[in-house]
């Protein structure tokens, strides 16, 4: 059993995962690894005697390479059908998460830069400040959000005279899933998925 399935509680399934951005992320280290590679050939071809110690340059920056694609791949962000979560670290592990029933707000800055690469910061507002995080160069921070308020609205209890059950409703919960649909927040896809999970629970 892998890490994540360890931290996911029975009837928890991921619906969405995503990545820190590839352009901040290896930006610095391929930069380096062509200036390194363009003075290794400078040297070469201009400093008689230093080849062999030129061509040493560009394994440094491909250490810092090696080195930010497995900080690159274990740092995942996810949305599941119970709350939004991130897990990073390659030996110590460290995760926080946020029940999407205690998500008060989730505030999206994407710059220029940003928008045109896909990218951007997205801030998860809870209930408890302490709690509030925010996902940095968040890889298609839209399509994150996007996810999570789905879920959230899939999962949140209806407001029933009487005090029924959470799942009592599901045609309250798939009519505001169908105003989020006419709004362009849920896609058709997105919407048919959370109709199929709503109608699992009826059975």
């Amino acid at each position: 059993m892998s890490y994540l399935e360890r931290l996911l509680i029975p009837d928890e399934v991921v619906l969405h995962r995503a990545h820190r951005s590839l352009y901040p992320t290896f930006a610095g280290p391929v930069l380096g690894f062509a200036f390194a590679l363009a003075a290794a050939a400078a040297l070469s071809l201009f400093v008689p005697g230093a080849a062999v110690v030129a061509w040493v340059l560009p394994v440094l920056p491909l250490v810092w390479l090696a080195w930010r694609y497995l900080y690159w791949v274990n740092k995942i962000y996810m949305v599941t059908n119970r709350r939004v979560l991130k897990l990073e670290g390659l030996f110590t592990k460290i995760h926080r998460d946020a029940s999407l029933d205690k998500i008060n707000d989730m505030d999206l800055e994407q710059g220029l830069l940003g928008r045109l690469l896909g990218y951007g910061d997205l801030g998860i507002a809870t209930a408890n400040e302490a709690a509030s995080v925010t996902y940095h160069f968040l890889d298609d921070p839209v399509e994150f959000k996007r996810q999570a308020l789905m879920s959230r609205e899939a999962a949140r209890p209806s407001a029933i005279p009487g005090g029924a059950a959470p799942d009592a409703d599901p045609v309250g919960q798939l009519e505001r899933l169908a105003a989020l649909r006419e709004k362009g927040v849920v896609t058709e896809e997105e919407f048919q998925a959370a109709k199929a999970q709503l109608l699992g629970r009826m059975k």
